[in-house]
C-alpha cells in the first residue's frame, strides 16, 4: 500500500513549504521512498485528487466546539461549506487575538492530548493562516476525498487523516533538526514505539530532506514523520478495517465523543 505524510503550509506564499512524502507499507515494514515538494496548494490539491491512498496531513481539520457552535451552528459541514465566506483577513477576525491557544476553550480536546497549538491561535503562530488554507483544499475536496473521522471510509477515494508530525517526533524521543535523525529513526522507533515494526528511509527520501546548503529541512524531515506515522496507526490501530467503527486506543473516550465536531488527531500510541 502507498502511503503520504504532507507538511501543509497556510501561508499567503506557500513555496518552499508544503513538502509530501510517500512510502510504501507492507505488513510490518514501511519504506519512505520519496519526497518533494509543491509550490502551490493547488499542486497538493491535484496530487491528493488523483490517488487512492490514505494521507496524514498536518493541519487542523477542525475548530473548538466553543467557537464552532458560536460562528457555524455547531455543524463541522457548515464550517467547510463556508471557506469562501470570508477573505483572509475576515477570518482571522471572527476569532480575534489569541495567543498560543493556553486557554482551553480555545483548544480542542484532541489539541490538548498531543500538545498543540490552537487552530484558532494567531501568536506566535498564525495557526488560523494554516486553517484558512487547508479549510479551503478540504471545501475543495469535497466528494473527491473521504475525511476521517467526519466522512466514512471509501476505499475508492484519496483518505485524509490529521496528523501532528510535533507529536511523533517526542514519542521517538527525537528532533528533527539533529542532523542525523533520519539515520536513527528506525532505531528509535523501535525502542520507543514498536519493536516489530520496520521503518527504512530511502538514500533519495534522505537527500530530498536537506536544502540546498546542506541543511536540515524541517518541513521535509515533518512530511517523513506524517509519512511514518500515518502507515503505523493504519497497520496498529486497522482504521481503514471494514469492520465495525470503533474508538481507536489512541484516542480518550473524550476526544471520540467530540470527534464530530472538532476532528481527531490520528498518532502513534507508545
Amino acid at each position: 500500500m502507498i502511503i503520504y505524510g504532507c507538511d501543509f503550509s497556510g501561508a499567503k506564499n506557500p513555496e518552499g513549504k508544503i513538502f509530501v512524502a510517500s512510502g510504501r507499507l507492507d505488513g510490518d515494514s514501511l519504506t519512505v521512498e520519496e519526497v518533494s515538494s509543491c509550490e502551490d496548494r493547488l499542486d497538493l490539491y491535484y496530487l491528493i485528487r488523483n490517488s487512492r491512498a490514505p494521507w496524514g496531513v498536518d493541519f487542523p481539520f477542525s475548530i473548538p466546539e466553543y467557537y464552532l457552535g458560536q460562528q457555524y451552528d455547531s455543524s463541522w459541514d457548515k464550517f467547510i461549506q463556508g471557506a469562501y465566506e470570508d477573505s483572509r483577513e475576515q477570518f482571522k477576525q471572527r476569532f480575534g487575538q489569541i495567543h498560543s491557544g493556553k486557554n482551553s476553550r480555545d483548544l480542542r480536546v484532541t489539541d490538548i492530548a498531543v500538545d498543540a497549538k490552537s487552530p484558532v491561535s494567531s501568536t506566535p503562530i498564525a495557526m488560523h493562516a494554516m486553517l484558512y488554507g487547508a479549510r479551503r483544499l478540504l471545501h475543495n475536496l469535497q466528494g473527491e476525498a473521504a475525511v476521517y473521522p467526519f466522512q466514512p471510509y471509501r476505499a475508492e477515494v484519496p483518505r485524509l487523516y490529521e496528523i501532528y508530525p510535533g507529536h511523533g517526533w517526542k514519542a521517538l524521543k527525537l528532533k528533527s533538526s539533529a542532523p542525523d535523525v533520519l539515520r536513527d529513526l528506525s532505531a528509535s522507533f523501535k525502542a520507543q514505539v514498536d519493536s516489530g515494526f520496520e521503518v527504512t528511509i530511502s538514500p533519495a527520501a534522505a537527500a530530498a530532506a536537506v536544502d540546498a546548503r546542506g541543511q536540515a529541512n524541517l518541513h521535509a524531515r515533518d512530511a517523513v514523520m506524517a509519512c511514518i506515522q500515518m502507515a503505523y496507526c493504519l497497520r496498529q490501530y486497522k482504521l481503514e478495517s471494514n469492520e465495525e467503527e470503533c474508538r481507536p486506543a489512541f484516542a480518550s473516550q473524550e476526544e471520540w465523543e467530540m470527534r464530530m465536531l472538532e476532528g481527531l488527531v490520528v498518532r502513534m500510541f507508545p
